[in-house]
């Protein structure tokens, strides 16, 4: 708009070059007597400025909205702390069953990091494996694979076809999709990169993810994954078999022996006697050299124990001699055992024998009051094979990588819920499916953690962060095995590393130099023998 003084400026001065231009004067009326004063120009108001949301309003926005086909329940803004910056909590359900959590930063890296679940799911643990991703500014989600209650209990995926496909490869794609939409209603964008980290059932999430959806993270990272579900929980069923024969069941003072005997064994072979047991290729233990020659004692195995373990430790063969599952490597039984096997510090049901009967009786056969024992994988073989159509992970990475998706594998090798084998099995399988080994180790490193139990524990390195490992190499391309990851070991109490070891590329393992403090990571080169 143009200033009305100038306008008016304009007009008066030509009237006056119209009245009084000429020596001889001019007949033109006067329009404006000079009697009268020009009226001063209207003044426009500044505009107001719009008051700026705080990060209270910027959450409380969330309550009670309905967004994306999800209904979000609650939000609140949870202050900081010592331990972790403030952040607007957002809780919310989709179709009545699907609970999910997201967690939105007031300060924003601009990233995204889904934390998968574990067991049967059913509570939402948005807790990240690695120590990075509760305090580094990510976007935090979770969600319970669409089932509330113990981990243990399968009894929901009884003839219930919406909680299966949740569980088996919907739930963490359908609440991620929401969670875009809430991260462009709070930021105004979406997150420059997203992660997974997953471990356990968590880590088949991670692989669903990547092989049915390879578009919704760009890097990924597996820990232990339970990626075939129905293999595993044959083996489960098998190993649960072993034990219930008659003479089969081991006493903790039996499990000890084993354990024992394994460390005594191959502990020195990565070069120093400390208590872990690093090259695992090396470690070839057979139980049959604790046979009892005079009685039985605790200080040896009888024939049917013997059956047991090796039962454990073998391949899990079909009828017609193909590899089911690759059984267990020795190492760490007295720490894993009495949970996951034979379930002395639990009542006396292993963990692997729960899980199996969940899937057997709830799954494939829908029968609550079923057998377990009894079960034949080759009469339900049709049932196992459809169950394996939700439930199980392929190796076909392709799409994943072509996308610049990134993957890191990172399995403990005292793991007594999934055996290390399987991922070694799966890392192989992805190398055949994806065009050769050069093609996978592109975008896929794979590490074993010597010592650790499942997911955790154990007396090896167990505390690791792979998500900033990884996001290094999707945005900065520098591959993990170059980083010079370190693993370590914390006090339960004080949370002080008391050990530490390189985090070595399959197929090395962490060897003793000769010298040095035996609990520093500089002490230790990545060897391959």
């Amino acid at each position: 708009m143009k200033n009305p003084l100038s306008m008016a400026g304009c007009a008066l001065s030509i009237l006056l070059v119209a009245c009084g231009g000429g020596s001889g004067g001019s007949s033109f009326p006067v329009l404006f007597p000079t009697s009268t004063p020009t009226p001063p120009p209207t003044q426009t108001p500044p505009p107001v400025p719009e008051p700026v949301a705080s990060a209270q309003d910027k959450c409380a926005v969330f309550a009670g909205a309905s967004l994306a086909g999800a209904t979000l329940k609650e939000a609140a803004l949870v202050p900081a702390t010592a331990g972790a910056a403030e952040y607007c909590k957002v809780k919310g359900t989709l179709h009545g069953t699907l609970n999910f959590e997201v967690r939105l930063p007031t300060a924003w890296n601009s990233k995204l990091l889904y934390a998968g679940g574990g067991g049967w799911d059913g509570s939402i643990n948005i807790a990240p494996a690695s120590p990075s991703g509760s305090t580094a500014g990510y976007v935090l989600v979770a969600s319970d694979g669409g089932r509330q209650g113990d981990g243990l209990d399968a009894s929901v995926f009884l003839n219930n076809a919406t909680a299966q496909a949740d569980f088996g490869y919907l739930s963490i794609h359908s609440v991620n999709e929401v969670t875009k939409e809430i991260v462009r209603k709070r930021y105004g964008s979406d997150a420059q990169f997203s992660y997974f980290e997953g471990c356990s059932n968590g880590g088949r999430e991670a692989l669903i993810q990547a092989t049915r959806f390879p578009n919704d993270f760009d890097g990924i990272v597996v820990r232990a994954p339970a990626y075939s579900f129905t293999e595993l929980f044959q083996a489960f069923v098998a190993n649960g078999k072993a034990l219930a024969a008659p003479g089969g069941q081991l006493s903790d003072a039996k499990v000890s022996l084993i354990g024992k005997t394994v460390t005594a064994q191959c502990d020195a072979l990565d070069g120093v006697a400390d208590g872990i047991v690093s090259n695992q290729e090396a470690c070839t233990f057979n139980p049959t050299a604790l046979r009892c020659t005079a009685g039985d004692a605790d200080t040896c195995l009888t024939d049917p124990q013997i059956a047991t373990a090796n039962t454990i430790y073998s391949e899990l063969k079909r009828a017609d001699g193909t590899t089911v599952y690759p059984g267990w490597g020795p190492g760490g039984e007295d720490l894993g055992w009495p949970l996951w096997v034979t379930g002395s510090a639990i009542g006396g049901t292993g963990l692997q024998f729960q899980f199996g009967s969940g899937l057997v009786k709830y799954w494939v056969t829908g029968d609550p009051t079923f057998n377990v024992l009894g079960f034949d994988p080759e009469f339900y073989s049709a049932g196992l094979r459809l169950a394996a159509t939700t439930l199980d992970a392929t190796p076909d990475l392709r799409s994943f990588f072509g996308q610049g998706g990134k993957m890191i594998l990172a399995h403990g090798t005292n793991d007594w819920a999934i055996s290390y084998k399987g991922s070694i099995k799966y890392f192989n399988d992805v190398a055949t499916t994806v065009g050769g080994a050069s093609a996978r180790d592109a975008s896929m490193e794979f590490f074993l953690q010597p010592g650790v139990q499942h997911c955790a524990g154990g007396v090896g390195p167990d505390t690791v962060d792979l998500v900033d490992a990884v996001a290094k190499w999707r945005e900065g391309g520098a591959k993990p095995s170059t980083q010079k990851i370190v693993a370590t070991k914390l006090d339960v109490t004080t949370k002080a590393p008391v050990l530490a070891r390189p985090l070595c590329k399959y197929p090395t393992f962490p060897k003793y130099k000769g010298s040095g403090d035996v609990n520093s990571a500089d002490s230790y080169s990545c060897q391959s023998s």
